[in-house]
Formats: structure tokens, sequence, C-alpha cells
């Protein structure tokens, strides 16, 4: 097992996105499907920040996310009532149509992803998942942070 455990998981994802993608093209977006669901399962009462931190991403890749949906019409930030410093993201009624269609492409995703496996086989693959993760817990939870900038190779 000379590859990393990384690779298996990164291969996989690019397939599920791909494929997902193709679910739900008629939609205006073609990423952060997930945050959207997000949003909408926490009654749209999440900031910037609390988002970040379910995430586990960088608060400034955050704002990326948050910019793009924002263009895209899904999504628009409110200075939360009872901490100005706050920003709450609210869904827009072209996110609350979409998040149906969302909803049910991850549905429908995940049963192709698993439909030939056991219940024994996904409980399983469940709990390595959670033990992966549990294993990997003792590190620092910034260390945990994916930061998805460009960075320079040490040549340049």
């Amino acid at each position: 097992m000379n590859e990393p455990l990384a690779q298996s998981l990164i291969s996989v994802t690019k397939k599920y996105l791909n494929t997902f993608s193709k679910e739900v093209p008629e939609l205006a977006i073609n990423r952060y499907h997930h945050v959207l669901v997000l949003i909408d399962d926490h009654g749209e009462n999440l900031s910037q920040k609390a988002l970040a931190e379910i995430l586990q991403i960088d608060k400034s890749y955050m704002v990326t996310i948050l910019d793009y949906l924002t263009s895209k019409g899904y999504v628009r930030r409110e200075k939360n009532p009872q901490d100005r410093r706050e920003q709450l993201i609210k869904l827009s009624p072209l996110a609350h149509h979409d998040i149906p269609l969302i909803r049910n492409a991850i549905c429908n995703l995940n049963t192709r992803s698993l439909e030939n496996l056991s219940e024994k086989e996904i409980e399983t693959f469940n709990t390595v998942l959670k033990t992966i993760l549990s294993n990997l817990s003792d590190c620092n939870n910034t260390d945990a942070i994916i930061n998805l900038k460009n960075r320079r190779s040490p040549q340049e």
C-alpha cells in the first residue's frame, strides 16, 4: 500500500462530483451544491464563520464560495440582528427552488454509488470512514483545514 489513502479518496470524490454535475445540468451552479443544503438544514441561521467551521475550510475560502453562490443568485449575506459584526447567509428564491433538485440528485447518486453493496458492507464502510477520521483527529483542528489556494513551488 504505497499510494496515499488520500489519492483513492480524491479519485472517488472527483468521480462523484463529476457524476453529480451531470445529474443536475439545469442548475446555474456547477459546484458547492452541498453548501446550499447545509444552509437550508440550519434554517438559514449560519454565519460565514460557522459555515466555514462546519465544512472545515479556511474562512477566506468560505468567502470565495459565498461570493460564487452570490454571483449566481443563490445566497445573500445579511447582518445578524443579534450581532452586527456577523453576517448570516440567506437563501434566495432560486436556491429554495433548486435545493429539492440537489437533495434528489444526492439521494440518487448515493443510492447508485452504493448499489452493489450489502447493508453490512455499507455499515462497515461508514464505520471505516469514521475510524479513519478518529485516527486522524489528534491533529489540531487548524491543521485539518484545507487551504485550496495555489502555492508557489520552491523552485519559483
